[in-house]
Formats: structure tokens, sequence, C-alpha cells
């Protein structure tokens, strides 16, 4: 499925990751969910993982609801999740496989040593058995 999303959120997603390194951050993407996929907002979020937060994220369900609540309340929907891959590929992870719903996009930034590289978009197959890359398209900022 086509994913547009604006230069500008794009960058906030860069900083964000940035700020968080080597730590995963991790957020929402908020917007029109039709035959192309529209990044309206972007909802960053704190990532909660107790355990290894270098190279897993996990986020809290209060903050889900919000984000929900919040799209709703827009006229949008909660269409996709972003989090960063600190020094490991913009591709899913099996821990991403495991936890992961298909209907949302999967927006993953890696970033190497600090620095934001590589973005790509990704959904889960209906089966949960495997993710396809989406064709991600950044736009101007108009």
């Amino acid at each position: 499925m086509p994913v547009l999303i604006r230069n500008s959120d794009l960058q906030f997603i860069m900083s964000h990751a940035k700020s968080t390194y080597p730590e995963e951050c991790c957020g929402f993407l908020l917007g029109l969910d039709s035959v192309v996929r529209t990044v309206e907002r972007i909802v960053s979020v704190q990532n909660v993982n107790q355990d290894s937060r270098r190279n897993r994220y996990n986020i809290d369900p209060k903050d889900l609801i919000r984000a929900d609540e919040e799209a709703r309340r827009s006229n949008m929907s909660l269409i996709g999740i972003y989090h960063s891959h600190p020094d490991t590929p913009a591709q899913p992870s099996q821990f991403d496989l495991e936890h992961a719903w298909p209907w949302y996009t999967y927006l993953l930034l890696s970033v190497q040593n600090g620095q934001p590289k590589d973005v790509a978009a990704w959904n889960l197959s209906e089966d949960r058995s495997a993710f396809h890359l989406d064709d991600l398209k950044v736009t101007g900022d108009e």
C-alpha cells in the first residue's frame, strides 16, 4: 500500500530518534486511510520497555488509547506506529513480527552511530507470517 508522509513529519521522527539514541524511540502515525495512507500528524510517546530499550520498544496502552481518541476527534485514523532501530537496518525484527498488528503501517528508521539513515514502511500480512514493504513516498510540506 502506498504511504505518504510530509518531509517535515519525517524530520520530526528523525529528530526524535536522534534524541533517544542509542535507545529506540516510538510513536504514532495519524492520518487518512484509503487507497493511499496519508500521514497527517505524528504523536511521539515514551518507550516504556523495561528490559532493553536499545533493541525493543513498548508503548503504554494509555498512550495508544489517547492517540486513537485524538485521531477520531480530528476525523482521522491511527494508521501506524513508528520506531527507530539503533545501529541496525530499517527492517522489522523478530520481536517486531511477534508484536505487530496487520492493520497498521510500521515506519522503521535506522539510526547509525546516532545519525538517522534509512527509513522504510512495512505492513504485516493478515496471517501474521511476514512483513511486506510498503511504497513510502516523502512529499513536500505544502
